[in-house]
């Protein structure tokens, strides 16, 4: 089992993590640098002496919810599985959707914020480059976590770190990736995906909703095939389906979907990948 000591994380860095007035924590690495894996150990050596959440801001290789959302959940000693709240991006990947990603990375971190004494985020693999330093400095201005853990097989995030280490906000605590960290191909990546997909949608029935009774955010001239999410009146995204037909001259929209109930559902907001009720993915992120 890897913990805080395989991160090169000593007693001063657990003291940092562990001081009461860090409330938000945010884990930030490349891909396949351990991320999820260190921000679980932070979490469990949190939450005996705290209310500790877990955020979730990878939608691609998502542990909390589901592929295409953002997720939170309260830690519980005995553990849970069920998120405390999702937020649908409707992509796997940042690229392209920064205005979903940033609306969705706030809404979890605030009611996960409301709920518990500390925070700990989990990102995407995206983080060098150009791309990766414009998606985690536009979050952080958005979140403002009180501390940035960076992983690194060497210093490759040093230009991303670069303006919180001069200004000193947020404080930083740079770990270093462990030698066992196992490398996921992205054969594998789309496996996983498709696999939480396709266990999700088995039971799903055809619902149909009157357009005059819901209304579609993100509207896309070919909504058919494309995955979406249902929320209700208080914009809470209640459950993901698969748009089957949308019939404007009749005014209707039949999505696939395991909800049960349409009483409460106010919007279907689409997504910009197509999948298959198996999972598969059919179409990239557009």
């Amino acid at each position: 089992m890897t913990g805080l000591a395989d991160y090169g994380l000593g007693r001063e860095e657990i003291a940092i993590i562990t001081r009461r007035s860090v409330r938000r924590i945010y884990v930030i690495g490349d891909t396949d640098t351990g991320k999820t894996t260190l921000a679980d150990a932070i979490a469990k050596h949190l939450v005996p002496k705290f209310s500790t959440a877990a955020v979730d801001l990878d939608a691609g290789q998502a542990s909390i919810g589901l592929p295409t959302t953002f997720g939170w959940q309260v830690l519980r000693p005995r553990g849970s599985h069920k998120p405390d709240g999702l937020f649908f991006t409707g992509s796997t990947s940042p690229t392209g959707h920064l205005g979903e990603w940033l609306a969705g990375a706030a809404r979890m971190v605030g009611e996960a914020s409301e709920r518990a004494a500390k925070v700990v985020i989990d990102t995407c693999g995206l983080a060098c480059g150009e791309a990766g330093r414009e998606l985690h400095h536009a979050t952080v201005e958005v979140i403002r976590p009180g501390l940035v853990v960076a992983i690194e097989r060497r210093d490759e995030l040093s230009e991303l770190l670069a303006p919180f280490l001069r200004s000193g906000r947020p404080r930083v605590i740079r770990a270093t990736a462990p030698a066992q960290v196992r490398t996921r191909s992205r054969a594998t990546r789309r496996s996983y995906r498709c696999g939480k997909l396709r266990a999700y949608f088995e039971h799903a029935r055809e619902l149909r909703f009157s357009l005059d009774e819901v209304g579609i955010l993100r509207p896309r001239p070919d909504p058919a095939g494309r995955i979406a999410s249902l929320r209700d009146e208080g914009g809470r995204d209640v459950a993901l389906a698969i748009v089957q037909k949308y019939d404007s001259p009749r005014g209707t929209v039949t999505v696939l979907t395991p909800a049960r109930r349409r009483a409460r559902v106010r919007t279907i907001v689409l997504g910009s990948m197509r999948i298959a009720r198996d999972g598969r993915q059919l179409a990239r992120n557009v």
